[in-house]
Order: C-alpha cells, then sequence, then structure tokens
C-alpha cells in the first residue's frame, strides 16, 4: 500500500446482499462499531496510527501506547525483502507479539491484509501459488495477447516465469544500473519469493468459495498469522476492484466509483492489466461483484471473531485513510461541531477517525483539535496524524513521502495522557452562535469557531 491520497474517497456504503450473480450492487458491510470492549474515554487509547517503518521494526513501545496500531505490509520491509524466502507475515506477527507485550489488552493491533492482490511475500500465499492445484485461485496472462505491459519473468532470471499475472509495483528487487533503488532490495542478486517471480499477482474472484473459503480461513482467522493469535485484533485491508459497468449502471454511487485508480480493475495495479489478461467489461464485473462477496464474509467473519477492520468505521471503506480534520473556517468549524452535536450524528453513533492539524512535524492547533475532540466524541473516537494514512511518525525517517521527524520521532501530546474523566453531557451544546461547550468529570471544554480559540479548563 503507498500511503498517498487516492482522490476523494468518500463513498457510499451498501448493506451486504445475498442475491444472483446478476446485481450490480457490491455488499461490503455498512460502518459497524468495534466489540464492545473496547470502548473507553481514555484519552492515550483514544488513538490510531499506521505503522510503518520500512528500514526495520517499529518500536512496540510507542505503539503500545496507542489504542490501535495498524501494521503496514512494508514495515520491516528491508529485512523481510531480503530473506530467503520473503517472510513478510512472519514478520508482521512477530511486530504485533512485541507491540501486545508491551500495549496490554486496551492496546489493539491490526496488521495487513489484501484481498485483491495475491503477495508471495506472504508465506501462506506463496504456498498455493507454488500449489498447481490451486492455479484456479489466480488471474493469468491471456495467451492471446501480444506484448504485454509488465514482464512474465522475473528482472534478475528470464528462467524464473510465470503464466499468473503479476506486475511489479511496489515489489522488492534486485538493485540494476536502471533501478538502484528498488521498492526493497533482494540480496545475492536473488529475489526469493518462492517458485514464481516476486510481483503482485491477483485473486480471480470468480472461483466462488473456495477462493473466499480459503481467504477467510486463512488469511483471517488463522491461529498462528491471524485473528487466532491473541496479538492480532483486526486488520487493514487493502485495494478494492472497480467496474466500469457497475459504476453506470449505479449513476457511480457504488463505492469505489467511478473507476480511476488508475482505470478500472484492480486498484494500484498496471493500468493495462485488463488488456494483459484479456478481460472484459463483463469479466471484470464479475471479479468486481466477487471480490465484494468475499469483502462480505471477511468482514462478517472478522466480527463474529471479535475482531474489527479499518474498512467498517465511516468514510474508511474501499481500503481509505483519511481522517476527518478542523477547519479554521468559522462557519465550517460551526457545521461539523452543530452536526456532530446531534444525537443521531455519525460521531455519536460509530468510530470517528479525526486527524491534528500538521505544518512539517508540528501541531499548530493542538488546542483547538483537543478542544474540538472532547467536544465532539462519542464512545468509540480514535485521533492521530492529519494526513492520509495517519502514519504518526514516531520514526526517525520519512514515512511514505512525509517529512522526517527529529531524531527519535514525534511524541504523541502530553494533552492526550490527561485524564479529563467522562462525560456529563452526553453531547456538546451550542452555547451561542458558533460557541460550543461540553462539560467532563474533570474538565470544562469549550471552543468558540469565531474567534477560533479552543479551551479545556480542569475542574
Amino acid at each position: 500500500m503507498v500511503l498517498m491520497a487516492r482522490g476523494v474517497r468518500w463513498v457510499v456504503a451498501f448493506t451486504v446482499l445475498h442475491c444472483a450473480r446478476a446485481r450490480s450492487s457490491v455488499g461490503v458491510h455498512p460502518p459497524h462499531n468495534p466489540p464492545a470492549s473496547w470502548q473507553t474515554w481514555d484519552m492515550a487509547r483514544s488513538t490510531i496510527s499506521m505503522g510503518c517503518n520500512g528500514s526495520g521494526w517499529s518500536s512496540p513501545e510507542r505503539g503500545g501506547q496507542l489504542g490501535i496500531i495498524s501494521y503496514d505490509w512494508s514495515n520491516t520491509k528491508a529485512e523481510w525483502a531480503a530473506a530467503k524466502p520473503m517472510n513478510c507475515e512472519e514478520n508482521l506477527v512477530k511486530q504485533a507479539e512485541m507491540t501486545k507485550a508491551v500495549g496490554g489488552p486496551d492496546n489493539h493491533v491490526f496488521i495487513y491484509r489484501n484481498v485483491v492482490k495475491a503477495l508471495p511475500w506472504f508465506s501462506s500465499v506463496r504456498k498455493i501459488l507454488d500449489d498447481p492445484a490451486y492455479s484456479g485461485f489466480f488471474l493469468k496472462f491471456s495467451s492471446a495477447t501480444k506484448n504485454y505491459s509488465v514482464p512474465q519473468c522475473a528482472p534478475e532470471d528470464s528462467s524464473k516465469c510465470s503464466p499468473y499475472y503479476h506486475d511489479q509495483e511496489q515489489t522488492p528487487g534486485v538493485p540494476t544500473a536502471a533501478q538502484p533503488h528498488p521498492d526493497g532490495v533482494c540480496t545475492d542478486g536473488e529475489c526469493d519469493c518462492g517458485t514464481q517471480p516476486c510481483g503482485e499477482y491477483l485473486w480471480d474472484h470468480r472461483n466462488g468459495s473456495m477462493l473466499q473459503d480459503w481467504i477467510v480461513n486463512e488469511m483471517f482467522l488463522n491461529k498462528e498469522t491471524a485473528l487466532g493469535n491473541p496479538a492480532v485484533d483486526g486488520f487493514f485491508v487493502d485495494d478494492f476492484w472497480c467496474s466500469n459497468i457497475v459504476c453506470a449502471e449505479t449513476n457511480n454511487s457504488a463505492g469505489g466509483c467511478p473507476c480511476n485508480d488508475p482505470v478500472q480493475g484492480p486498484t494500484e495495479v498496471n493500468k493495462d492489466s485488463q488488456h494483459d489478461m484479456g478481460l472484459s467489461d463483463a469479466d471484470v464485473k464479475a471479479i468486481t461483484l466477487g471480490w465484494s462477496d468475499t469483502m462480505a464474509a471477511v468482514e462478517t467473519a472478522i466480527l463474529e471473531n471479535n475482531g474489527y477492520t479499518w474498512s467498517l468505521i465511516p468514510k474508511q471503506q474501499y481500503a481509505n485513510a483519511a481522517p476527518t480534520m478542523l477547519s479554521s473556517d468559522p462557519h465550517e468549524c460551526t457545521a461539523e461541531l452543530a452536526n456532530a452535536c446531534l444525537t443521531t450524528s455519525v460521531w455519536q453513533n460509530f468510530p470517528v477517525l479525526f486527524g491534528f492539524t500538521t505544518k512539517g512535524t508540528e501541531l499548530p492547533q493542538l488546542k483547538q483539535d483537543l478542544a474540538f475532540f472532547l467536544l465532539a466524541r462519542g464512545p468509540f473516537a480514535y485521533a492521530g496524524w492529519g494526513v492520509w494514512g495517519m502514519t504518526w511518525p514516531f520514526n526517525p525517517e520519512p514515512a511514505h513521502g512525509g517529512l522526517p521527524p527529529s531524531p527519535h520521532g514525534v511524541a504523541f501530546p502530553a494533552e492526550w495522557s490527561v485524564d479529563y474523566g467522562t462525560p456529563v453531557d452526553s453531547i456538546c451544546v451550542q452555547s451561542a452562535p458558533g460557541v460550543f461547550k461540553r462539560s467532563w468529570t474533570k474538565a470544562e471544554v469549550e471552543l468558540d469557531c469565531n474567534t477560533f480559540i479552543g479551551t479545556v479548563t480542569p475542574k
């Protein structure tokens, strides 16, 4: 996953549908709350970050202090890309176990999964990619297509080729003069993804229940590497399929529409993948609906097993990771809080992601952000770094294009370690035009949107 804006993705959520394949709507779940036991007013546990230290292990101490820490597949990439064979899946579990040992039961650890791409640096995927009995699980290059847009063979070994479609986006490689800095460095002149070349392969969701059952049980419920492991509480599920036919049939109201990441088909994959696989628009629609069915089954299984996934948070469907931000504009500030102060507001009924306004590695409106969060939040709410992906810059390196923080990383603000008690007022109130107040057992909170002054006064 590349943590960068993919355009505006405020998508429409649809209820789960178990209908004939002729339907054109999608079947992922609407927003849903985490397990009830996760509810807390503790500010330190009302936090979230996407952890991704590509140079090595992320700090368990930093991750363990958060309410939710979600580790991206690129975490420890420098290590697992050089492994023989690659062991991204095992490293994610090890990172989760190290973090959980520090953070305890109130620290909820997520790990990365992908239901679009079959990534061979995950051992469970590599095992079946190497087994001809599972060939129906994967999309293939079309034998009728000439001049593929991506190579069938490994860049470092022209004899190592695959009939399964794959591109080399975000794929580890052997450094060459033409590409001295690949996205993950393989050592000893070889990238070890098993018998197949390294690359981003694709699940064929027309396979039906066999593939769906494997994905649910092996990728999400496995007792060692997934939700069955006590250190794993949930997932960030990346990417999605998009169909121009589905978008046209729903007037672009279906999630992910219009298809522009970069074109219809699988997201964040080479734009000519449909041509290389010889897929018709009807094929893309069928795979999109199959992917949707599988996502619904995945989300159901996660919830039934007391877990959670980022995509069940409002506005985070379809691999989104964009927080709500507080505007300093008086009208926008007033409108956002006036909405939050309703019992029917999404703030009061579902988890909401809130982002601190950032300027480089500084938090220029922390007082206002703190007041807003205490005014607006409901039983479930999570605050974090206010950029797409919400990766808090804990590590002393640029993370996904972000500015490098101070040598020891940017600490979480001390204000988020203060005990403000619990709300006395169930929701905030507008005491005067543009002025909002809420009483907590240990603090009085006010934000004046007209002057943009926020105050939190201890009792």
